[in-house]
């Protein structure tokens, strides 16, 4: 984002702060002076008024937002009575979406939970589906929940009424110390922690200030087109569709494997990915190369389809809404996942039976034995193609804001990690060894003529 666009945004914010201030005061029939302290309850009573009005609550969240800004930006105060009631919004907002979504009570959100978990995995569970969580979130931060439960001791949800952020904090610190984890991995157990105090717990965590995990951030690995050729040697059938998929469109793993027949589009040439990460969509061109083996994987796909049809075990993941409103879309053979598993399996959270996509694991074991087989050093993991498409893209002069349109990435700062792998095919810059070596071959060079001439 420019500077310019950060402070016409900051100037509308503030706009706006002005506005949800003055409507406050004549609420409560208050002067307008901007110094004069306003409660959490004068907010409560306000935001009521505006629900017995029937504002939505994403409205209402808006009203708390601005609030928030002119108490921080304009009085210069601070705004700890306020965040409760942002975070008690959001609650409201998903069972509002939840409700509208055609869900009778937000209870039906959260699906099954297994009753052998320790009562705070399951509370947790609960709130992270209540919250819209994806599953792969709600795994990964049950995952660390249970690292923190097991690293102090935790059986139980009342065992949290002695844990506050000086534990947090200490853990925290452990998993970078002694655990030498990525900046990303205690990251992640941060958030995972936050979002239990908050969603459970009902409390703030507090100021955290463990040491922080600091490995050198290093450029993506890049393969050479020799190099990708030679792993794509190794794989065959549906692995190498998909591993084409990812080096030809910049795909990530979970994006490919969630793609739907209605997904591929042969009339237009392009490829639709639905809901990726941070739930945005966005196209892609087909590439010329895939477009008969993606032909020949529908017709496979059909076949299946007609199979499940036969005995009555047709049926697909839908999202709830959509599941919804049109009941019978589970059946029909565009919705299905195009790279199917071979087997059906139960749904966690309905217990319905789905024949669902690959499982995710399955194509990074395929990709190792043929980088093992190409008989390459580098680390090359499934998103190294995305690394590859990027990079050769922007090597081959395209724009990177068009490249920052096909990875689907919000900020131009992320897609610009590119620039940093050197493009081996740019006027190569003469290393002052190689023209030392160089003076020094010419050098002996004249003294074994000279010694010949005297011959």
């Amino acid at each position: 984002m420019t500077s310019f666009s950060k402070s016409a945004s900051s100037e509308q914010e503030l706009k706006w702060a002005w506005i949800w201030f003055k409507q406050l005061s004549a609420f409560h029939r208050c002067a307008l002076d901007r110094e004069r302290e306003f409660s959490a309850d004068e907010v409560i009573a306000y935001l009521r008024s505006k629900r017995d009005a029937n504002v939505p609550a994403w409205k209402r969240m808006k009203v708390i937002k601005g609030l928030i800004v002119f108490r921080q930006q304009v009085q210069k105060r601070e705004v700890d009575d306020l965040l409760p009631l942002q975070e008690k919004m959001r609650e409201i907002i998903h069972i509002e979406r939840a409700k509208s979504d055609g869900y009778d009570t937000i209870e039906d959100v959260v699906g099954k939970i297994n009753p052998r978990e320790p009562d705070a995995i399951q509370e947790f569970r609960r709130a992270l589906r209540r919250a819209g969580m994806a599953l792969r979130t709600e795994r990964t931060y049950v995952g660390k929940l249970k690292a923190f439960m097991a690293d102090r001791a935790l059986t139980c949800l009342a065992d949290f009424d002695r844990i506050g952020a000086s534990d947090v904090e200490a853990h925290l610190t452990d998993l970078a110390v002694d655990g030498n984890v990525a900046p990303s991995t205690q990251n992640t157990s941060f958030h995972a922690l936050l979002k239990f105090f908050s969603l459970v717990l009902k409390r703030e965590m507090g100021k955290i200030e463990a040491i922080r995990a600091t490995k050198d951030s290093m450029a993506p690995t890049v393969l050479g087109d020799e190099e990708i050729a030679a792993v794509f040697e190794g794989l065959s059938g549906v692995h190498l569709v998909i591993a084409k998929l990812l080096y030809g469109c910049g795909m990530r793993i979970s994006e490919a494997i969630r793609l739907r027949v209605k997904d591929v589009d042969f009339a237009n040439k392009q490829l639709e990915i639905r809901q990726s990460k941070g739930g945005k969509s966005r196209l892609v061109p087909m590439p010329d190369d895939l477009i008969a083996p993606l032909q020949r994987w529908v017709n496979s796909r059909k076949a299946l389809h007609a199979q499940d049809s036969a005995d009555g075990t047709a049926s697909v993941w839908l999202p709830h809404a959509l599941d919804r409103k049109y009941p019978s879309a589970h059946r029909e053979l565009k919705w299905q996942f195009l790279f199917a598993s071979h087997r059906l399996s139960r749904d966690p959270k309905t217990d319905k039976r789905h024949r669902h996509h690959l499982h995710m694991d399955t194509f990074p074991t395929h990709l190792r034995n043929a980088v093992e087989q190409a008989g390459l050093l580098k680390h090359v993991t499934s998103h190294t193609f995305r690394h590859c498409y990027a990079t050769h893209l922007l090597w081959a002069g395209t724009d990177i804001r068009q490249i920052q349109q096909l990875l689907g990435h919000s900020d131009v700062k992320t897609t610009e990690i590119y620039t940093h792998v050197r493009n081996p095919h740019e006027t190569k810059v003469e290393s002052p060894l190689d023209r030392m070596m160089k003076v020094k071959r010419r050098e002996d060079s004249r003294e074994g003529n000279v010694g010949l001439g005297c011959l």
